[in-house]
């Protein structure tokens, strides 16, 4: 039997705070661990992609102002 989320949302609330923090912190571990891998695994793919010729790579400075001006733009379409 499927459990909806508010119904597991209400059971969850209803734990003591310490019980609710063990939660918590396994539920993060557990998702850091699959963000981590999935990193990992996009950044060997362009690694691969780069020894095959496939993609080219930058300067660090190139890609900091690169991130900068992307920074910037998503600052200017917020206001």
């Amino acid at each position: 039997m499927d459990r909806s989320f508010d119904d597991l949302r209400h059971e969850v609330l209803e734990l003591d705070r310490e019980s609710q923090g063990k939660l918590v912190e396994e539920i993060e571990e557990q998702w850091s661990a699959e963000v981590e891998d999935e990193v990992f695994i996009e950044a060997r793919r362009r690694l691969d992609a780069y020894h095959r010729g496939e993609m080219g790579s930058v300067s660090g400075e190139e890609a900091t102002l690169h991130v900068r001006s992307m920074i910037e733009e998503a600052k200017r379409s917020r206001t």
